[in-house]
């Protein structure tokens, strides 16, 4: 029941991510990138693949997603220099977590997804976008809930005792509303973009 249902998140996330992330190519590339890794990493949870693989990538996936989508605010909103740090910082993270200890990395990952946050709220609450102050904390819920280390294990804020569970399921739904928000977002995002032009 449990892995059925897992699974079913696994396909609804993969499902929303394929349709959001070639529609998001030619205007919003980062975003889109971002999106195809998140759908990559449900699509490999699919898959009889060894465990630490798939749950690297959907750890890469939970990472890199919320920071891509903030690059595009950043971007759009012409801060160009700050969206290439948060870029560059966060790419880091992935090639230099052999090298950090498991609080390491779960602090490193709450840093990445706060600075991602912070960048989207900034452009966000500044234009007015709705949209993506909720797709923005939606996408990085996950990550400053409950980090996922890259062995799989979660350096939770919650008890896991008293989730019951909660903490398997509540990730992919907040990506799959993060996602469906940001499609949202961007869309708003530009189009003011070019009426004020």
């Amino acid at each position: 029941s449990k892995a059925i249902g897992e699974s079913e998140w696994n396909v609804d996330v993969f499902v929303l991510h394929v349709i959001f992330a070639p529609s998001l190519l030619q205007d919003h590339r980062a975003p889109s990138v971002g999106f195809f890794l998140i759908a990559c990493s449900s699509a490999v949870a699919l898959l009889p693949v060894p465990s630490t693989a798939q749950r690297d990538l959907e750890w890469v996936g939970e990472v890199l997603g919320p920071v891509l989508c903030a690059f595009n605010f950043l971007w759009l909103s012409e801060d160009c220099s700050t969206a290439h740090i948060l870029l560059i910082g966060s790419t880091l993270l992935p090639m230099l977590a052999d090298w950090l200890s498991a609080d390491g990395l779960v602090i490193m990952c709450r840093c990445v997804a706060l600075s991602a946050l912070s960048c989207s709220l900034t452009v966000c609450l500044f234009v007015g976008n709705t949209a993506g102050v909720v797709g923005s904390v939606a996408l990085s819920l996950p990550t400053l809930l409950a980090p996922r280390e890259r062995g799989g294990t979660v350096g939770s804020l919650i008890s896991p005792k008293a989730t019951g569970g909660l903490l398997d399921w509540i990730p992919k739904a907040a990506v799959a509303v993060g996602c469906w928000m940001m499609r949202r977002a961007f869309d708003k995002l530009l189009q003011d973009l070019k009426g004020w032009c």
